[in-house]
């Protein structure tokens, strides 16, 4: 089926990154009851040779590490018996003050990303954390060797924070290039996750997600878990393409 990416879950921003909780559970309901929703990596045993999971398998992965994952997303997945993987941007863990500048339409309110103890709470409950990067920077606009820094330095510190090892990583926003498939493999990760918009490489460091959006309904979602989804989407003639 399909690895899905959300950003977090709000009920007061509005924004393309978060999900009214109501609409997020009434989603969780239907894919606890109709998809065979498995953590990222058992997901990756299963994957058919355009890198996308094998049958009715579906895994769920949140970008950023916004606040409202820990407060609304992941007790209404708790609810349901739904795992998930969380990708975090590294700095956030050891700094108050990270550039949120790359957020669109960013509400009144302070946005707040989850501290290191908030982190390891969801890592003790059975989350499982992937780098987002160190600064979620463009990596395309970066040269070679300051993108396998960073990609490098981002896996350093969350190693080093959560005593676990980092093998994933999901590129900021999606974006990636030949150049930063090649830094994701030299940094040492086993598996990229991208957001395709337009047809592109798949492999071990372009592994696509689809992402899942305010206005999705669960008839969005059955659409966007089907296997062939991402074939239609990327197609020239699909509307707006």
């Amino acid at each position: 089926m399909t690895i899905l990416c959300f950003h977090t879950v709000e009920p007061d921003w509005d924004s393309s990154l978060a999900l009214r909780p109501d609409d997020f559970d009434e989603m969780c309901a239907w894919l606890a009851r109709s998809r065979d929703v498995v953590p990222l990596e058992q997901a990756m045993g299963s994957l058919d040779r355009k890198f996308r999971p094998k049958g009715r398998t579906t895994a769920i992965t949140f970008d950023d590490g916004w606040a409202g994952v820990a407060e609304h997303a992941w007790p209404i997945l708790q609810n349901h018996g739904l795992p998930m993987t969380l990708f975090v941007i590294a700095d956030s863990l050891q700094t108050d003050s990270i550039d949120l500048g790359w957020v669109e339409n960013p509400p009144a309110a302070p946005l707040r990303v989850m501290g290191l103890d908030e982190i390891r709470a969801l890592q003790a409950e059975g989350v499982h954390i992937g780098s987002h990067s160190m600064r979620h920077a463009d990596l395309r606009t970066l040269d070679e060797e300051a993108c396998v820094a960073d990609l490098v330095e981002s896996k350093a510190m969350l190693e080093d924070l959560l005593e676990t090892s980092i093998t994933t990583l999901a590129y900021p926003k999606g974006d990636h290039n030949e150049m930063v498939r090649r830094a994701a493999k030299r940094a040492g990760y086993e598996w990229a996750y991208t957001l395709p918009e337009e047809r592109e490489p798949v492999g071990p460091m372009a592994v696509p997600r689809v992402g899942v959006y305010p206005g999705n309904s669960t008839k969005t979602l059955w659409l966007k878990t089907r296997r062939n989804y991402l074939d239609a989407r990327l197609h020239p003639r699909w509307p707006g393409n």
